[in-house]
């Protein structure tokens, strides 16, 4: 008699199968940074990079842009402050179709101007993340990046802590 499974069927096509449509996203160095005010060694982050690489993370999240307005230089690292020669480093590293370099969107209102056309960058996604009562001013980032080139990701923080009518509604 045959055992029953451990696991269950998930999906039209089973459990655990590849979707090309799903890209993970490491976003180590940016939410990392959040604990160590960004002070990464250049050499811990490459480290993370060639371990995104050889596990076929499709996105890495180096840090933020447009944040040298907001914050200290003298008190965050690099990673808090990214900027085209930031990311231009990588670009002679970056293997082909297996990875790609994101930065979550500058949260200063000069991002007509910080988000350069795609031809001009090393960055391939800009990844918005936002609380659910800034979607609106979210959704014009997203759109000024896809105009200009980019793919694009929304992520909604605490998205936990929202009323399902609330989301239901922000989300029309």
């Amino acid at each position: 008699m045959a055992q029953p499974s451990s696991t269950y069927a998930t999906g039209p096509k089973g459990w655990v199968s590849y979707r090309p449509e799903l890209k993970v996203l490491d976003c180590t160095v940016r939410d990392g940074g959040l604990m160590n005010d960004h002070n990464f060694s250049l050499e811990f982050v490459k480290a993370i990079y060639e371990a995104d690489v050889a596990a076929g993370v499709d996105y890495m999240e180096i840090g933020y842009k447009g944040a040298a307005r907001m914050y200290d230089r003298k008190q965050y690292g690099t990673w808090k402050f990214c900027t085209e020669t930031t990311s231009g480093a990588w670009s002679a590293t970056r293997r082909v179709q297996q990875r790609s370099l994101s930065w979550p969107t500058p949260s200063a209102p000069d991002y007509h101007t910080d988000i350069l056309p795609r031809e001009k960058s090393a960055v391939d996604l800009y990844r918005v993340a936002t609380y659910i009562h800034q979607i609106p001013a979210a959704l014009d980032i997203v759109n000024d990046a896809a105009a200009k080139g980019y793919e694009t990701t929304l992520n909604i923080m605490a998205v936990s802590t929202v009323p399902e009518r609330e989301l239901a509604s922000a989300l029309r």
